[in-house]
């Protein structure tokens, strides 16, 4: 597995996936909830940007923005990640609190200084240090709350290399805040307490100026988290090509339609996130032939697959609304297009 890790070394979004041993129904309630909290301290100690997220009984769906360059932050930085990961505890590996670690900096370029600056830098703006971060921190707790002992996750986690573009990190954003509804356990995405759409609509800034940013141009963060809910009900009522699937009674998503005067939702009845496999890379064609994609992938020694995206042109949706009578359009390379079912 270690050859499918796929990395960019530049700024990049990431979907991650990661699962129980087992299969195992081990996250309930109150394990959801610090699972989300060891979610947002491993992300403040890592440097990262957390987009949205999706933790289920027995599996989780992380997006992130991962910047290599923050591994550069100064003192006062390191001590405020530090504390945002162990609060007022010592960490085991050098005995020391957020305290003791400003005083052991503040003396200057000591070589316990150096060590320690090494050590934590070494453990941010990596897409592995901060799963390996989060795993650890929360198989720790799991372990001495429920007097049990060993791994907690059934495998390495799964991650997709994500082209950072407004209009595919909001998709992939609405696929992860999907799944509860798709699992069954609630009939709408808001009504999920554990998903990053829900908690940014309880009020965390962070996630609400994450998710805004999918929809540049738009308004204000709640005008932007309205457009992305019509994404997300579009893509809940989106079926697969045998008829199964819709999870979001589409009068309900048509109505969302009417009452907003927006069509951008209906490119997310359009497109199929069929890229959920570990190590693949998702973009546009140019992306993953001549971009950043292209490049992350020639570094690794075993290239997995990857998913080019063409994004249909705000053209295309002069026949959207002949959905409405059950038929929709879908671009085709050159031009070209077909009848589909719903979907």
């Amino acid at each position: 597995m270690g050859n499918l890790r796929i990395k960019s070394d530049k700024v990049a979004v990431y979907h991650i996936t990661t699962r129980v041993i087992h299969q195992r129904f081990l996250l309930a309630d109150v394990q959801r909830e610090v699972w989300v909290q060891a979610l947002h301290r491993a992300a403040t100690f890592s440097g990262i940007e957390l987009i949205t997220y999706c933790v289920l009984g027995n599996h989780a769906h992380i997006l992130v923005r991962i910047d290599p360059g923050t591994k550069a932050c100064g003192d006062d930085e390191l001590v405020r990640r530090f504390a945002a990961l162990y609060g007022t505890s010592r960490a085991a590996w050098c005995g020391l609190d957020a305290r003791g670690l400003a005083h052991a900096l503040s003396l200057g370029e000591t070589p316990e200084g150096q060590l320690l600056r090494k050590r934590l830098r070494a453990r941010m703006g990596d897409v592995s240090e901060f799963m390996r971060t989060l795993r650890q921190r929360y198989t720790k707790w799991f372990n001495h709350t429920y007097d049990t002992a060993g791994t907690l996750w059934a495998e390495r986690f799964g991650s997709v290399l994500v082209q950072d573009t407004p209009w595919l990190v909001g998709l992939v954003a609405a696929y992860i805040d999907l799944n509860a509804v798709r699992a069954g356990l609630a009939r709408l995405p808001e009504d999920y307490r554990w998903c990053g759409y829900a908690e940014a609509l309880a009020g965390c800034e962070s996630l609400r100026q994450s998710l805004a940013h999918c929809f540049p141009g738009v308004g204000g963060t709640m005008q932007a988290l309205a457009r992305y809910r019509l994404r997300m009900l579009g893509r809940g009522a989106a079926a697969k090509r045998d008829g199964t699937g819709a999870r979001i009674d589409r009068e309900a998503l048509l109505e969302a339609i009417r009452a907003d005067g927006e069509l951008e939702i209906h490119e997310l009845l359009q497109l199929k996130l069929r890229f959920l496999t570990q190590g693949a890379a998702l973009g546009s064609h140019e992306w993953l032939t001549e971009g950043e994609g292209a490049a992350a992938i020639a570094r690794m020694r075993k290239p997995p697959g990857a998913v080019p995206l063409e994004v249909m042109d705000r053209a295309d949706f002069a026949v959207a609304g002949r959905r409405h009578a059950g038929v929709g359009a879908v671009a085709l390379p050159g031009g070209a297009s077909k009848e589909e079912p719903h979907g």
